[in-house]
């Protein structure tokens, strides 16, 4: 199968999105390509990139004062700005640094993609992030438990975009576009890319994904029945049912086929930074010296 890493950027970020394709020229390998696609006013700033690394770049006319909201358009667009023989689109961020090696088989366990998901209800306290499942909720038109931005890159079959796209436009009867766009372009936005893709694949596509259930943060989910044979004690809580544990746990569950669970590690190539800080000396410190 072809995967093509994807970013999503723009020219804010361009520092960022150098030191992201030094690391993937470093740690990299097995991938089809790299798609970066950026508003057109960035466009000739990131062809020096290009250029320098390969990159099949291309751009888009950002919509004035929704541009948080036209990325996220793009990024579920990711079919139409790859190459057309893309068969697994590798979501990148330009702030997402690899720190070792990694190729399309990390992100694949015994031919299916991994998606991994973390649990609604074991987050409430991030209300942010939390508000993500009603507009997944919304955007699809289903009830779902689990938020799937949990590890980048965030990785999906090519030809799962369309049909997630027109089940928001048949629910919504607006076009793709218009329908994201008419939300909320201020944090925290009315629509999140990422787990409304997922939250697709887990409920109308999910048997061509390897579940693997993330547990973080204590929370509900973390200290019901479905963890007892892992020996897990509940977590005590408050009068008002919060959790008054502060070490937070980390464990994945891996979904075999039979519907049992069990404990296991998981990859995660990707040292995550904060672009809105641009690459700060202690960035740049930290940064250097993974690509040494």
């Amino acid at each position: 199968m072809r995967a093509e890493l994807f970013m999503v950027t723009y020219g804010n970020d361009y520092e960022f999105a150098e030191y992201t394709l030094r690391s993937i020229k470093k740690f990299g390998f097995g991938f089809a390509g790299i798609t970066i696609v950026v508003p057109t006013k960035d466009e000739t700033k990131f062809k020096v990139l290009a250029d320098r690394y390969g990159v099949n770049l291309r751009s888009f006319f950002e919509a004035h004062g929704k541009g948080f909201l036209h990325h996220q358009v793009v990024k579920c667009e990711a079919d139409l700005w790859c190459p057309r023989d893309t068969d697994i689109i590798v979501h990148i961020d330009a702030d997402c640094v690899f720190k070792e090696p990694f190729s399309p088989e990390t992100f694949i366990y015994e031919g299916k993609i991994i998606l991994v998901r973390e649990h609604f209800e074991d987050f409430k306290q991030y209300r942010a992030r939390y508000s993500w499942k009603h507009n997944v909720e919304y955007a699809l038109g289903i009830k779902v438990e689990w938020e799937t931005m949990c590890r980048h890159p965030s990785v999906f079959y090519k030809d799962m975009y369309p049909r997630m796209r027109a089940r928001v436009e048949e629910r919504h009867h607006y076009p793709f576009t218009q329908y994201v766009l008419l939300q909320r372009n201020e944090f925290p936005q009315t629509f999140a890319e990422f787990p409304t893709i997922g939250g697709y694949a887990i409920e109308f596509e999910p048997q061509r994904y390897q579940m693997v259930n993330q547990i973080i943060t204590p929370g509900p989910f973390y200290d019901n029945a479905y963890f007892r044979p892992f020996n897990i004690n509940p977590v005590p809580r408050d009068q008002n049912g919060h959790p008054t544990v502060k070490d937070e746990v980390n464990i994945t569950l891996w979904e075999n086929a039979d519907g049992t669970h069990e404990v296991r590690g998981l990859i995660s190539p990707v040292q995550y930074f904060w672009s809105r800080k641009g690459v700060t000396p202690e960035y740049r410190q930290q940064l250097e010296a993974i690509l040494a």
